[in-house]
């Protein structure tokens, strides 16, 4: 049967369904979509079979994210071709970047919505369909969904957006012409969905901005906001992302070693190891401000993870500038990585200013030697866990075994625990073996007092 005599069961009355690709941001902008929706009588359905709303929330970072959205986008189509009376719209950072191409490439769409215009999609809802999608990104630039609450499901981990957009303009993203320009929310609003987030049962948060070092609101920065979100009652554990190197600080890493519950992660996107490559992605900081920023960073924080992000085969770059990357990444020792190959985002300062000159068997070569790198110091820091006890929070079932439990340790490596265990608890484990980039280990009843 094809597909378009396929035959769908009647959609369920007041129902949407969301799709989202890409960042951890955009999983809590789709959370603030469906809280708008369900005030409006909306609910959520777990297939778009069934849906009478299909939403997709994109993410134009890297080419082939944007390929497999609008690739799979194609796929809601049928539904309309098979008589369905469903509404599809696009969310999100490829709406913005790309909204005529999307118009082109997917005429059955009825809306192309922007990151920071969903607060008129209730009042969409309730217009008659018009010929063609609907192009709605242009927004006032202040948009912060301060006082809307993500509708969160199931889970120990609270995503909260504590910023949006970007100043930094690196050359090779898209970020600041998809999301706009940086704009912070007051530490009380924080403060409050942090507490509510803890008394709906999520007992880890994590912060999330573009940058969230850059962090500042009358007054208060990143730090004094980390300190706060930490004192609240109820909270076992506490993370962030993103950091960019230059605006890492010494009073960031001190606030981290002085509270129990901020656990010892850093991801610390680098890109490159050579300061060419560096200056060209108009990253201002060195290989050596880097190394250094790490170095004092292991010796503040015990049992420190830390995560990078690398791009290879940017233009430009030399087997000398790719072989001082290579150096850099055996040095720093990274827990995991990353590792893209570069792709031209169009709109850029890299697309414009940039010949894409590294063939492609060449990043594919450079990506797979740095993720073989990776790959050797990520196991041999997990091996120097066998034979501790360390504290692991559950997350839930093992997706391999349901009669084993998986969870992360303080720092955030994974582990697998015999036994059904409830998601949310923490257990004393000794770790006993590593397999592929997964520790195992023998759970007690209670946790230790000291994180590890």
């Amino acid at each position: 049967m094809s597909s378009s005599n396929k035959k769908y069961d009647p959609p369920i009355p007041g129902s949407v369904y969301i799709e989202t690709y890409g960042c951890q941001m955009n999983l809590v902008d789709s959370e603030i979509v469906f809280s708008l929706l369900e005030e409006h009588g909306y609910r959520r359905v777990e297939s778009a079979d069934r849906a009478e709303l299909v939403l997709v929330n994109t993410c134009a970072v890297r080419e082939h994210a944007e390929t497999k959205a609008i690739s799979n986008i194609g796929h809601f189509g049928k539904l309309k071709e098979a008589g369905r009376q469903v509404r599809v719209g696009v969310l999100g950072c490829l709406s913005q970047h790309a909204a005529k191409e999307l118009q082109q490439q997917l005429p059955f769409l009825d809306w192309i919505l922007g990151p920071d215009v969903y607060r008129t999609l209730p009042s969409l809802l309730a217009q008659d369909a018009e010929n063609g999608p609907q192009i709605l990104t242009e927004a006032p630039g202040d948009e912060l969904y301060d006082e809307i609450l993500p509708s969160r499901r199931e889970g120990i981990n609270a995503w909260i957006t504590i910023s949006r957009g970007c100043n930094n303009f690196c050359t090779y993203c898209v970020v600041p012409k998809a999301r706009g320009r940086e704009r912070h929310r007051p530490v009380e609003s924080i403060l409050h969905e942090a507490h509510e987030a803890v008394e709906q049962g999520f007992v880890q948060l994590t912060l999330l901005g573009q940058n969230v070092n850059s962090y500042t609101h009358d007054g208060s920065n990143f730090p004094e906001l980390l300190a706060q979100v930490a004192e609240v009652s109820g909270l076992k554990r506490l993370r962030y992302l993103t950091s960019h190197p230059k605006d890492c600080s010494e009073e960031l890493l001190r606030t981290m070693a002085e509270h129990d519950t901020i656990c010892p992660e850093l991801h610390l996107p680098v890109q490159a190891g050579s300061d060419a490559i560096l200056k060209a992605m108009g990253r201002r900081y060195t290989s050596e401000k880097y190394l250094h920023l790490v170095k004092m960073a292991r010796e503040m924080i015990p049992d420190l993870l830390i995560s990078t992000d690398i791009i290879v085969g940017f233009p430009g770059e030399t087997e000398d500038d790719f072989a001082q990357t290579e150096q850099l990444v055996r040095e720093v020792g990274y827990d995991d990585a990353f590792v893209y190959r570069y792709s031209v985002r169009p709109g850029t300062k890299a697309a414009l200013k940039y010949e894409d000159d590294v063939p492609l068997d060449m990043k594919t070569s450079r990506l797979m030697r740095i993720n073989e790198i990776v790959r050797e110091s990520g196991r041999a820091r997990r091996q120097a866990l066998i034979g501790r006890t360390v504290n692991v929070l559950i997350d839930g079932p093992s997706p391999r075994d349901p009669n084993e439990g998986i969870g992360r340790t303080f720092a955030g490596h994974m582990v697998v625990v015999p036994g059904v265990l409830t998601p949310g608890t923490e257990v004393a484990v000794t770790i006993n073996a590593l397999s592929g980039f997964t520790l195992r280990g023998t759970s007690f009843l209670n946790s230790l007092r000291t994180p590890v």
